[in-house]
């Protein structure tokens, strides 16, 4: 067996893949200890060990690069591991120290290690288009309803130009209540004090708009991706399974149907 032939049976194994999944899981609780203030020999301690892991993962790159040649760079979340791991090795003096922050983002080789943390991420940033288009929308509401506020609130008193005194503060109020925080006793009740109970239905046309129907349509792209991608993979799973079972049954029927002559086989 040639030594490429070895390197790709071991990397595709998997208690080779189980071993590295676990030295991710140390190397990021590692990394979130270093942050804290320990005594010299401990510091020396968490150093020696994120270096050590740090060079097992140097080798486990070069192993999967010996066992898939070339072909390993068409995968995009193998060059995301080559990049993660590139960056973990720069230098920790010079102008290239910067980059050994990066190293944090080892810890996100569990994405790669993993296929339903895969789907995932493959299901949101198909979904970028779609949440780009909603977000837009989602600015021009809240734009809509800013120059509103700043008319209606703005020199209303004193709560009114410090949350809607102009245009800036306005959306900033407003991006403020659609994450429902702090929205109803720290805003909303205050101008309503100042300008009557008619400028609570302005909150509330605007939370259902935003909070409520947006979030929605966001969850709902999201899930339509999922599905889309589910589908795809054709698996025993999820949306698979019920449209293979559906696939099954109506196959099923035909059969049926060509047994009795109710049809026939061409149709």
């Amino acid at each position: 067996m040639s030594l490429k032939s070895r390197c790709y049976e071991l990397a595709e194994s998997s208690r080779f893949q189980n071993a590295i999944l676990a030295l991710i899981v140390l190397n990021a609780f590692t990394i979130g200890v270093e942050t804290f203030t320990w005594s010299n020999q401990i510091t020396s301690t968490l150093e020696a060990l994120d270096a050590l892991i740090l060079w097992v993962f140097i080798i486990e790159l070069l192993i999967r690069l010996i066992g898939s040649g070339f072909s390993f760079f068409k995968d995009s979340w193998n060059n995301f591991d080559f990049v993660i791991i590139l960056c973990s090795v720069a230098p920790s003096t010079g102008p290239l120290s910067v980059l050994r922050v990066f190293r944090v983002f080892r810890a996100l080789r569990l994405v790669s290690s993993m296929p339903e943390m895969q789907r995932m991420v493959e299901a949101m940033v198909r979904s970028l288009r779609g949440i780009a288009a909603i977000g837009w929308l989602l600015v021009i509401v809240m734009y809509v309803f800013s120059v509103m506020g700043t008319m209606l609130f703005g020199d209303g008193g004193e709560a009114g130009e410090l949350y809607f005194g102009n245009l800036g503060l306005s959306l900033y109020s407003l991006f403020q209540i659609m994450t429902l925080e702090s929205w109803s006793n720290g805003i909303a009740r205050m101008i309503i004090d100042e300008q009557g109970w008619w400028a609570a239905w302005f909150f509330i046309a605007y939370i259902v708009s935003t909070s409520f129907t947006f979030l929605n349509m966001f969850i709902a792209v999201f899930t339509n991706t999922m599905a889309a991608i589910d589908i795809e993979d054709e698996d025993d799973n999820g949306f698979s399974k019920i449209l293979i079972d559906l696939r099954e049954e109506l196959a099923d029927l035909k059969a049926h149907l060509i047994d009795h002559g109710h049809i026939s086989a061409e149709e």
